[in-house]
């Protein structure tokens, strides 16, 4: 679970390029002690912008670099002045290159853009032009996902520190500029998948299903997503699984968690596949910092084959396996399991057109155990899609449709006993069973397209349905605009009709029932350069149509709100020193659900502020982050009033009734934590060793997520974060 991420994600970068770079560097320099060592120099850039790429060359002979930051590269080869040596060059989402050079000559590597462009880890937010030619935006270096303290290299947990997230560290689930968890769609490569969670609820679900291990990219939307996502109201995560290693990579990690491992090995002639494997237990941890009663196990399991059919055709079949058991002693237990299995197929029919067809299949599972009570539900889904994209030079189009079909079953049997222990409290006896479903349509068309050198648009929309509704399909218009105002700036504007059609067994009881909605503007201004990443943004979000439940119990559209805040994201980089920071400022109201006035949103956290610094020296790094939010809004309770036999609370029949102040008028205690971590290469028997630790909530600061409240007596339960003060280590052995 938690550590286990860390064990392998938070090193596998560090230990594997290690090995890889070092020993092959000194393989290669072995076998041509005896001859000339001369160099080749060069700039690699993009055919197109002329913007400079950080490349990868490799020579035949083994030997290889990276170009810098400005696209300049020296390679050291082999050999006489004058002597011809080819040299591949790679950068994910361009096209391969192979060239010949002389020794001794200054090179231009002008490279294409992939028909299918694919991304290196790139967490952007607002990212409405990411994919599109002369792209710039804010973003976290593939490092810090795996190095970042206090994210457990959790993909979800490292995009908190992205601007626009508003979500305390301590809970994954993404609260996107005052939206709801579910109002945010999580896709896996381009798979929905709508239980992304080991465990779920707004406080609980703290780690993601997703082993950082394979992956190869993702980014996160808050505004001006593509029009390809759907039923999504606030932001959008996509990730994409590694795919074709160039060289086989991997290794084995032990923590005091338990065990990690993956492995990428190309196939010879026909393909490559990415595998990974962890399995992790709380026993040893709960040990080492002295707690005892709670215990929590998860088992995950990734596996992707990718067939190459000729030159321009791919075929890709991938599974995923995760579960989680958390178990409270003498109080409940939780289970829970997500399967996937899916294939994919690209084809490349010219040069600038190509198709990607997917078919998937997932199931969710949870158990929730407690004294007297079982409850189980299911959720399955069967989707397809097609996706289609044409590269016109100064238009980029893309297009295609998708389909989903999803069942939710729900099933308890017993009498619940309530956390007071009290036989009043929960559900009530007996056995209940329900089943919904229902089938959602989508189609969508974009055109990225180029007005001038300094101008872009990004101009597309999306039309949906739902099988369960009456109503007719519905239509979401988007619009982005990028303005390059300098050779470092970019000022963007975006704007767009965003829809989500609620939860099947609401809609089938009202099916006239139309899609929630919300209109996003947003407006920001970047810096972007080699050394610096600076965004200021503001934005309005207006929400229309939110379920709003009426005092006779019917649901209505008569729900409204809104969301409005300024965001600050810095990242700079010195020569041994990174520092980030990041703010959020957020005021929101809703009137949904059984409230029927605006009130504070209860996602609303008002500020947020982290702040990171890193060390990077020879050997290791060493990381710090400070995290602080005001508390979140409640229901306070203001009282009991008592009725019965006597009406003071002492007679046989007396009942209690809590009374409720103003709906989320009162905040809990603002949020505050330190993390810490750092690492250490070092090489023993031969072979490369990374050496971490991590220690969260290094000053043990009491954070509040929830006040629970007995029904019978009103008395209070403070529900803490479990990031206490925890110290975790481990080890990681790249094994290629």
């Amino acid at each position: 679970m938690t550590m286990n991420k860390t064990t392998a994600l938070f090193l596998v970068l560090i230990g594997i390029a290690s090995l890889l770079g070092a020993p092959s560097q000194a393989r290669a320099e072995t076998g041509t002690r005896a001859q000339e060592t001369a160099w080749i120099e060069g700039r690699i850039f993009d055919s197109d912008t002329k913007d400079p790429l950080p490349a990868y060359v490799l020579a035949e002979d083994g030997r290889g670099c990276s170009a810098d930051g400005r696209g300049r590269f020296r390679l050291a080869v082999a050999g006489k002045a004058g002597a011809a040596v080819k040299l591949s060059v790679f950068l994910i989402g361009y096209k391969k290159k192979e060239v010949t050079a002389r020794i001794g000559e200054t090179l231009a590597i002008p490279l294409d853009l992939e028909p299918l462009p694919a991304r290196e880890i790139s967490v952007t937010a607002d990212s409405g032009l990411t994919d599109a030619k002369n792209a710039r935006t804010v973003k976290l270096d593939k490092m810090d996902v795996y190095s970042l303290p206090g994210t457990a290299a959790d993909p979800i947990l490292a995009s908190q520190v992205l601007p626009g997230v508003n979500a305390l560290p301590d809970t994954s689930s993404l609260l996107i500029r005052g939206g709801a968890p579910d109002e945010v769609t999580y896709f896996f490569d381009g798979i929905e998948i709508p239980h992304p969670f080991l465990s779920e609820s707004l406080h609980e679900s703290y780690f993601s299903i997703f082993d950082n291990q394979v992956i190869q990219s993702f980014s996160v939307a808050t505004s001006g997503f593509s029009p390809r996502y759907g039923n999504a109201l606030s932001g959008i995560m996509d990730l994409t699984a590694k795919d074709s290693p160039a060289k086989g990579e991997g290794g084995l990690g032990l923590s005091i968690m338990g065990l990690s491992s993956y492995v990428g090995v190309p196939l010879k002639g026909w393909g490559s596949f990415v595998g990974s494997y962890n399995r992790s237990f709380s026993d040893i941890l709960t040990g080492l910092n002295g707690r005892h009663g709670n215990r929590f196990g998860s088992e995950n399991a990734f596996g992707k084959f990718n067939i190459r059919l000729g030159s321009a055709h791919q075929i890709r079949f991938y599974g995923l396996s995760d579960t989680y058991d958390y178990y409270q002693s003498g109080a409940f237990g939780v289970g829970s399991g997500n399967l996937m299995a899916a294939a994919t197929w690209t084809a490349a029919w010219t040069g600038r057109f190509a198709t990607k067809a997917t078919a998937a299949w997932t199931r969710y599972d949870v158990d929730y155990r407690e004294v007297g009570l079982d409850a189980r539900t299911r959720d399955e889904a069967v989707q397809s899609r097609m996706d289609a994209m044409w590269d016109l030079d100064r238009h980029y189009l893309e297009f295609g449709a998708d389909i989903m079909g999803r069942r939710l079953d729900a099933n308890a049997a017993g009498t619940a006993v309530g956390l007071t222990g009290g036989s009043d409290s929960g559900m009530a006896a007996g056995d209940y069973a329900t089943r919904v479903g229902a089938t959602r349509f989508g189609f969508y068309a974009n055109d990225k397209f180029r007005l001038t050198d300094k101008l872009f648009l990004n101009a597309g929309g999306r039309a949906a349905a739902l099988d369960v509704r009456t109503s007719s399909w519905g239509f979401d218009p988007r619009l982005s605009i990028v303005y390059l105002s300098g050779p470092s700036d970019a000022v963007r504007f975006s704007t767009g009709l965003y829809h989500q059609f609620g939860d099947p067994a609401t809609l089938r009881a009202y099916p006239s029932l139309s899609p929630k909605s919300a209109v996003h503007f947003a407006l920001s201004f970047d810096r972007i350069r080699d050394d610096l990443d600076l965004r200021a943004t503001v934005y309005d979000k207006e929400y229309r149509h939110l379920f709003l439940t009426g005092e006779d119990g019917a649901v209505t559209n008569g729900g409204k709100g809104y969301a409005r805040g300024a965001e600050l994201f810095l990242k700079k980089k010195f020569k041994s020193f990174e520092a980030l920071v990041v703010y959020n400022f957020l005021h929101s109201r809703r009137m949904e659900d059984d409230i029927r006035f605006l009130a504070p949103s209860p996602y609303e956290v008002m500020h947020s502020a982290t702040g990171i610094f890193r060390w990077i020296f020879k050997g290791g790094a060493l990381g710090i982050r400070y995290s602080y939010a005001s508390g979140r809004p409640y229901t306070p309770l203001e009282g009991m009033v008592y009725s019965g036999q006597d009406g003071n609370g002492t007679g046989s029949e007396a009942v209690a009734t809590l009374v409720w102040g103003d709906p989320f008028s009162a905040r809990y205690p603002a949020y505050k934590r330190m993390d810490i971590n750092g690492s250490a290469n070092i090489k023993a028997f031969g072979r490369m060793l990374v050496l971490y630790f991590g220690m969260t909530n290094v000053f043990n600061d009491v954070n509040i997520l929830r006040y629970d409240y007995a029904s019978d007596t009103g008395v209070r339960a403070d529900q803490q974060s479990i990031f206490g003060r925890t110290l975790f280590i481990g080890a990681y052995i790249p094994f290629f």
